[in-house]
């Protein structure tokens, strides 16, 4: 009998490397979540393609992992597997959660609802890294049987069109715990001197996420049900990324980010005895932005489904170029790049 390998970063690293999927060469974000029937599913952002293989680039993509064996999903039309909106808005993916399936689904053997969050965002005309503008959050659902394919059921606005770039991101991070799927968003201020986010919460039933009556946000005191009165439980000075991840981890909560956005040249994990806080800031392992050298490393993410063997916390670092002929001439300077932490 063949022994299962010993999960480590590297062991995580070494499989990303050997990727050879003519639809999946690069990819940041690489938000996961763990299916019922125990596989993961991974799902990217801007999405570089092998050669041949056209359109080259697409907004986002998703594949499908058991233990060291990858697969990718391919869309029916050859596109990316979240379409694009009728605007000509891309729709990158933030955060993604797997949600127990409506009963009469679950009677059609579907186990699994899979809910990704996108960023609905217009490219600007320029084309560099930096060039895009949010426009709001479209929730993607999939749903899949055992050992299934994802099959997209439907895409939602959850947030209309704004040009307002002091608007609250939500989606950028989204976990389920118990009978809540918790959903947070991120926010910049606009204050000189000042590139991380504010972090605010969401939540909403399992079984009814999408009922937006059934909608809540923390207050501060409380949860209620207006958007405007969402208050911020991490600031902006020294806060998060646009895109983090927040999962509860053993008995604590976790939050995983560059701490000052995405300029900042660490991975920081903060804690909390609840999913609202009050959170405490952690420094962990170097990741230069990168922006005086044109490689770029950004929104860290926990993976806290992958157990590893040294009972440290996995975390996956996106990896970018400002060189598009680099990118794809060499796609494997845009994938992600796979750390350990220490867990709570």
């Amino acid at each position: 009998m063949a022994v299962p390998p010993r999960v480590s970063a590297d062991l995580v690293n070494q499989v990303v490397s050997q990727a050879g999927l003519p639809g999946w060469q690069a990819g940041d974000i690489g938000a996961s979540a763990r299916l019922s029937d125990g596989r993961l599913v991974w799902v990217f952002g801007d999405t570089v393609r092998a050669a041949g293989v056209s359109p080259r680039l697409v907004a986002n993509s998703m594949l499908l992992s058991s233990g060291t064996c990858l697969s990718q999903l391919v869309a029916p039309t050859g596109g990316p597997v979240i379409p694009d909106a009728f605007d000509g808005s891309v729709r990158w993916p933030m955060s993604v959660a797997v949600l127990p399936p409506t009963p009469d689904l679950a009677a059609k053997g579907v186990t699994d609802a899979v809910v990704v969050l996108c960023a609905r965002t217009r490219r600007g005309g320029q084309g560099g890294v930096f060039d895009y503008e949010f426009r709001g959050t479209s929730a993607a659902v999939f749903t899949v049987r055992a050992g299934g394919t994802p099959q997209l059921e439907e895409v939602v606005e959850l947030t209309p069109d704004s040009d307002d770039v002091t608007q609250v991101n939500w989606g950028a991070a989204a976990s389920v715990q118990g009978d809540w799927y918790y959903v947070y968003g991120t926010r910049l201020t606009g204050d000189p001197g000042v590139f991380g986010r504010e972090l605010l919460v969401s939540r909403v039933p399992i079984a009814a996420p999408a009922d937006r009556s059934r909608w809540e946000f923390w207050d501060g005191t409380g949860w209620q049900s207006d958007p405007a009165r969402a208050a911020v439980v991490l600031p902006a000075a020294g806060g998060v990324s646009q895109t983090l991840s927040v999962d509860p981890v053993g008995d604590e909560w976790v939050a995983v980010s560059k701490r000052d956005g995405d300029l900042g040249d660490f991975v920081y994990s903060w804690t909390a005895p609840s999913p609202v806080g009050p959170w405490t800031p952690r420094r962990g392992i170097a990741a230069p932005a990168g922006y005086d050298t044109g490689q770029l490393t950004y929104a860290p993410l926990a993976h806290p489904e992958i157990s590893l063997q040294s009972g440290q916390l996995l975390v996956s670092i996106s990896r970018n170029t400002t060189d598009s002929a680099q990118l794809l001439a060499d796609p494997e300077v845009g994938r992600p790049v796979f750390a350990e932490i220490p867990r709570p």
